[in-house]
């Protein structure tokens, strides 16, 4: 065991990055040093106004995706504190974004808009969504963002229940918080900002339901 899995939290200095901060990657690297042998991380999934980042760690212990909370001790120095989040709540940075209904600043992981309570996200961890199993809902994102995302896992989320799914953009190796949303007619859409796919619509009867089906 780590001493961060153990404990659940770490300090270390920065030195190097100085009062002012420092460029992202720097930090990112620094983190990942730090964790070497117990998360390997992936990126930064959100920062707060007040600079706390969030960053998308895989436990190399049970494979598990957690997210590893950066801030600067309120001490005098290059000191911060790294703490391990285990699901998506109020404390993890979330990315920014806005309701798409009524466009209210979005700020967290919640399920819903503060503002005019629209779903924004769709997903459970025990699965049984439209009759689709948490196997099957996962084989489907893959499928729909085969070619664009390598799917990292997910993480439950405090506010409003249910599962966000982690992506890495092939092309730029970003990671992306992907949102799964249901439709009204049954069927899903998974995008960022755009929609990349309907995933869990039945495929047409001429169609090899083994080949995935060109986005919309």
């Amino acid at each position: 065991m780590g001493v961060l899995r153990d404990s659940g939290s770490t300090k270390f200095n920065l030195d190097s990055l100085g009062q002012s901060g420092a460029p992202g990657d720097e930090v990112l690297e620094a983190v990942r040093e730090t964790v070497a042998s117990e998360y390997e991380v992936f990126g930064e999934i959100g920062r707060s106004p007040e600079g706390t980042v969030a960053y998308l760690a895989r436990d190399r212990h049970d494979g598990k995706l957690v997210a590893l909370r950066l801030s600067r001790s309120p001490q005098p120095g290059s000191e911060y504190l790294l703490e391990v989040a285990k699901q998506l709540d109020a404390s993890v940075p979330a990315p920014a974004g806005a309701c798409p209904r009524c466009g209210a600043p979005l700020r967290s992981w919640g399920r819903f808009c503060t503002q005019c309570g629209f779903d924004q996200w769709t997903g459970s961890p025990t699965g049984g969504l439209g009759g689709k199993s948490a196997e099957e809902l996962l084989a489907a994102v893959k499928q729909a963002t085969a070619g664009k995302f390598e799917i990292l896992g997910q993480m439950s989320r405090a506010q409003g229940g249910g599962v966000v799914y982690f992506a890495r953009e092939i092309a730029t190796g970003r990671v992306e918080a992907l949102r799964l949303k249901q439709e009204r007619d049954q069927g899903y859409s998974i995008g960022l900002t755009n929609v990349l796919q309907r995933a869990l619509d039945s495929p047409p009867p001429d169609q090899d339901p083994r080949k995935p089906r060109r986005p919309k």
